[in-house]
């Protein structure tokens, strides 16, 4: 059914043709009794002769309506008009990725920030039981703001649905299809990561993975073909990115990322770098280190020729770090086999010259008791090497070794000191046996969790109030200002990261996140007038 500008559809005007695909219509209309502009998606075929295809959509229609997420476009409401089924969505303005294609190459910041909106929309969806079908850049809006809204939720086509010759379906599709859907098979939620996966490819190389002529052909090379590696398109991109672009398209459906919140934190690991971990777990044995620095800098690709000299110079390096182990541990074991030696020595010169003074009358100290001074004052000026010997190193068996003769006398006194040298041992050793790191304290976690829980109730309570405001606003043909929404878009995406962060005990990341979710709030609680 096609309709012109000014014709009616129950309650709604029509004032403009927005797009037109195998599967309908979408206009743009405004609500006579509200005023408020929306998008109207008007379904293909007549439901009256399929009625199977109407109920499988109908129980589908009813699914989406649940769907509420900042990167979702909203089912407003569905019904049937002349047996055809119509759904009234949330209108969003701004420019899809299909049309950004024709301007000026997109950052790596702003390609990475969209992707993880995308994955964050499907990680929710999947979680509800809902797959996409269709995820393709023209139905991904972008708004002036910078927010993804993902369009035509599960609509596009039933997993059962793959009649590929129906007329007015278009080659969009087609490029981005997963191989099970090709097949006709089942499909689930790695199909749509599979599709994202070929968009990413066209964000990051300015090209589609598969190019032909024909359908066929291309149907064909998403069965049978390996993509060129997006590093070999753009060899700025960094490994890591290559190595997640090619997971994501796998043939097999079990050799992908499981699920989109997998994806979408494997994206997210190259820009954070408290989430570095799972970028390591993506990259190949072969691939390049990933860059320290946070900055998107492109990093020039490696071929394969080049990689294999690092690698081999990695294997001399760990040789030579094994030999210089050995060496220390070798010198650590003689330090231990001659150090006793040496304090005992030293132990025995001090024993021996107690014991010289001892027998020498006071009256007749000549040189030597000039000397005596100035050696007890070094003496008293150096550490003494018995603080770090055992109580046993001043022993009398050793202090007659060095003394030779040294009379009972002598080392009455020398014992004394021996046994307070060994108590300053024993406390000197003690702080260097090896310590575990400290982690965070039972206190300290409780805190977090305590603090997450009271910006949550918060985050709660000015969602209602903004979207309180907001139906007000709808009520009337308006909406709430765009800084509002960003605004509350940065707030949920940080508490998700925060609670993500405090599932792995990481205090930190989850205070980082905090912060700026707390930031976030303030905002909301300051329009709201709290």
């Amino acid at each position: 059914m096609a309709l012109e500008v000014g014709n009616r559809v129950g309650d709604y005007e029509v004032l403009a043709l927005l797009g037109a695909g195998g599967m309908g219509r979408v206009y743009k209309v405004r609500n006579i009794i509200s005023n408020r502009e929306e998008a109207m998606k008007i379904l293909l075929p007549d439901f009256a002769s399929e009625t199977d295809l109407a109920a499988r959509f109908m129980a589908e229609i009813r699914t989406l309506a649940g769907l509420e997420h900042p990167n979702i476009a909203q089912l407003r409401t569905a019904f049937q008009f002349q047996n055809q089924f119509v759904m009234v969505m949330e209108y969003v303005e701004g420019t899809t990725l299909e049309k950004m294609a024709s301007q000026p190459a997109l950052s790596l910041d702003k390609i990475l920030d969209y992707s993880t909106q995308v994955l964050a929309a499907l990680s929710y969806a999947h979680g509800r039981g809902v797959t996409h079908r269709d995820i393709k850049p023209a139905n991904i809006m972008i708004t002036a703001h910078g927010v993804v809204k993902l369009m035509d939720f599960g609509i596009a086509k039933s997993a059962n649905d793959m009649q590929l010759t129906r007329p007015g379906t278009t080659m969009g599709s087609v490029y981005y299809m997963s191989p099970e859907q090709v097949r006709g098979g089942t499909v689930d939620a790695r199909s749509d990561i599979y599709s994202f996966g070929v968009t990413l490819y066209e964000m990051l190389t300015g090209r589609k993975p598969f190019q032909a002529e024909t359908s066929y052909s291309v149907l064909n090379a998403q069965l049978n073909e390996a993509p060129t590696p997006p590093a070999q398109v753009n060899p700025a991109l960094p490994a890591e990115l290559n190595n997640i672009v090619l997971r994501a398209m796998v043939k097999a459906p079990e050799g992908r990322f499981q699920t989109a919140e997998e994806f979408r934190n494997a994206l997210k690991a190259l820009r954070d770098p408290h989430s570095a971990q799972p970028a390591a777990a993506v990259a190949s044995p072969a691939a390049p280190e990933p860059a320290a620095s946070p900055g998107f800098a492109p990093v020039p690709a490696v071929s394969a020729a080049s990689s294999a000299t690092p690698a081999q110079g990695k294997s001399h390096r760990g040789l030579w770090i094994g030999l210089g182990a050995a060496a220390a541990v070798i010198a650590v074991i003689l330090a231990f086999a001659l150090l006793p030696r040496v304090f005992s020595t030293h132990a025995g010169q001090k024993q021996a010259a107690a014991a010289t003074d001892s027998q020498t009358p006071a009256p007749a100290a000549d040189t030597s008791s000039a000397t005596q001074p100035a050696q007890s004052a070094a003496d008293a000026s150096q550490p003494n090497p018995l603080a770090t010997a055992t109580p046993s190193t001043a022993s009398a068996p050793q202090a007659s070794q060095a003394g030779g003769a040294a009379a009972p006398p002598a080392r009455t006194p020398v014992r004394k000191p021996a046994a307070a040298s060994g108590a300053a041992s024993s406390a000197a050793s003690q702080p260097s046996s090896p310590t575990a790191p400290a982690g965070p304290s039972p206190q300290e976690v409780r805190d977090s969790h305590d603090r997450y829980a009271n910006l949550d109730a918060r985050a709660d309570a000015a969602r209602q109030g903004v979207q309180q405001i907001r139906s007000q606003q709808q009520a009337q043909g308006l909406d709430i200002r765009g800084d509002i929404l960003a605004a509350m878009n940065r707030m949920n995406s940080d508490l998700r990261e925060a609670d993500s962060a405090l599932g792995r005990n990481d205090l930190q990341s989850a205070k980082d996140y905090m912060d700026r979710a707390d930031r976030e709030i303030s905002t909301l609680e300051q329009f709201l007038g709290r």
